[in-house]
């Protein structure tokens, strides 16, 4: 059965997004094989699955230039593996001079690092020791030397010889082995100097595959396959979740009788879970707009279902009106509503997202708050904005990574072509479905943002907006729903002391896991910093 999809408002895909977080997984997708073919593999081939929410990015962007990347590289590789083919039907001298030259590269920039570590230790007055980094560099020094003895026999019989028929093409074809890697890093180069911030985006194309993800990411409900509903948003830091009676204020009587707690529940609660989440909804609408000090910047609120593919096997991404209002009012099927707070900073970077969970059952309210967060792009992605990251010295350092990486991507060529085409051709897919023993499970499995990222925190300023975004939102939705249990004469005392508690839940711990026991749970885990030390 097909997958059902929101249809997009145009079949057109929209403008670049200039965030910066679509901007670093771009780049990511020319510097990161890994990273690229996860994103490919994973995402864009897996059509089975239905597409994680993309916050704070465009994944369709992303996407693009994760083709547009494996493109030039399978040709890349096609390009080494026939070159070297050539080679050897022609001359299998040439073949094995060829070779010994792309080991003594690779043996001379092991043997470069170990000289230079052996000169640093020098130089601070460290007196070597017979260890076995000492002799792992002996060791390292005699296969460099080794290797170019050998480089240099070859290179020697190959010249002694007459050269057979068809010489020239073998030698070509050598020539081409070897500047490939190289004209590969300068146009990789190339490519990631055009995400720099003071330049336009570059275009985007677009096919139906693309069309299909863009019109994924309007649905009013997503669809997951592990334990944890909420893919896309990054990690879980800290949850918690209370249940507090619905019962009338105690009367003010001269005599200064008081109600027994049977007397003063309310047979039928005095409004519905739909009623106070719309209330909720509507007074964080008004923090969206307005200036500096009234409002929340980048906030968005959103209705959303969460659905377990693995529980009832869905096949929409759409949920009409009158579904989200039953799962609202009787949540006991694997479908949960949550309100949705997300604020998106620092271009997309850093994504908090608050999901409050709200139940009114067994005369009593019930309301669950769960914080993710999303932390910064890769480090190894951002190099387009930091110093040297483009210009003359980001060229050099193209070629010097080039010239260095060319035994290695030599080397790989032939497995890393083998994997491409099995990939594009979709032979892993068919195979895993035929293994597969959850035909039903189309639920979403991998986020490219999740991907993208070492949940580690660059500095103080974010790890301090995330607690402040974090504090907000917990702060307005307590408000709300204090204001609205006033409104309905509901006896707040005991929503009040619930409510301390939680905003009493303090937010780091060295860096690791807080369990809070009592009237209210909770779990604390915050991003770890860049150094990966608590705060």
């Amino acid at each position: 059965m097909a997958l059902q999809i929101m249809e997009p408002a145009s079949t057109e895909l929209p403008d670049p997004d200039p965030t910066t977080a679509t901007r670093y997984l771009s780049v990511g997708a020319y510097l990161d094989p890994h990273f690229r073919r996860r994103c490919l593999r994973d995402v864009y081939h897996d059509q089975r699955r239905f597409v994680a929410p993309s916050y704070g990015f465009d994944l369709v962007t992303v996407l693009w230039h994760c083709l547009r990347a494996r493109r030039l590289a399978i040709a890349q590789d096609a390009a080494i593996v026939l070159c070297l083919l050539l080679t050897a039907v022609v001359d299998w001298r040439a073949l094995a001079a060829t070779v010994a030259a792309l080991a003594a590269l690779r043996t001379t920039s092991s043997a470069r690092h170990v000289v230079r570590e052996r000169f640093h230790e020098w130089s601070d007055g460290q007196r070597g020791t017979p260890t076995r980094s000492s002799r792992r560099s002996v060791a390292v020094l005699f296969g460099f030397a080794a290797s170019w003895l050998i480089t240099a026999l070859l290179v020697a019989v190959v010249v002694a010889r007459p050269a057979p028929a068809g010489a020239g093409p073998a030698i070509a074809a050598v020539v081409v082995v070897l500047v490939l890697p190289v004209g590969f890093a300068l146009w990789r180069q190339k490519r990631v100097n055009e995400f720099a911030a003071e330049r336009p985006a570059p275009a985007v194309g677009s096919n139906q595959r693309l069309r299909d993800i863009n019109g994924q990411r309007n649905a009013n409900t997503i669809v997951y396959s592990n334990f944890e509903p909420f893919i896309g948003a990054g990690d879980i830091d800290i949850t918690w979740d209370f249940a507090t009676r619905l019962v009338r204020k105690q009367p003010e009587r001269p005599g200064g009788g008081r109600l027994s707690e049977r007397k003063r529940e309310f047979a039928e609660p005095p409004f519905t879970a739909g009623e106070l989440i719309a209330y909720v909804r509507r007074h964080l609408e008004q923090l969206t707009t307005g200036e500096a000090e009234t409002r929340i910047p980048n906030l968005t609120v959103t209705d959303r279902v969460f659905r377990s593919a693995r529980e009832d096997g869905v096949r929409s991404l759409i949920t009409d009106p009158d579904d989200v209002d039953e799962i609202i009012r009787n949540p006991t099927r694997p479908a949960r509503h949550y309100l949705v707070c997300q604020v998106v900073s620092w271009g997309g970077e850093i994504v908090i997202t608050v999901h409050v969970h709200i139940a009114v059952q067994g005369r009593s309210l019930y309301l669950a708050v769960t914080t993710t967060s999303m932390a910064p792009c890769n480090e190894q992605y951002r190099i387009v904005d930091l110093e040297g990251g483009h210009g003359a010295k980001a060229w050099l350092r193209a070629l010097a990574t080039g010239l260095r990486e060319t035994p290695r991507t030599v080397a790989a060529a032939p497995k890393r072509l083998l994997t491409a085409v099995v990939e594009v051709a979709g032979l892993g897919r068919a195979f895993r479905r035929r293994g597969s023993r959850r035909p039903a499970d189309r639920g979403a499995l991998v986020s490219v943002r999740q991907l993208g990222t070492r949940d580690r925190l660059r500095n103080f300023p974010q790890s301090q907006d995330y607690r402040k975004f974090r504090r907000l939102i917990e702060t307005r939705v307590h408000a709300d729903v204090l204001d609205f249990l006033d409104e309905h004469g509901v006896d707040t005392a005991e929503y009040r002391a619930r409510s301390a508690s939680v905003m009493n839940i303090g937010l780091w711990n060295d860096g690791g896991n807080t369990t809070v026991n009592g009237d209210v749970g909770g779990t604390i885990n915050p991003p770890a910093p860049e150094d990966g030390s608590g705060s």
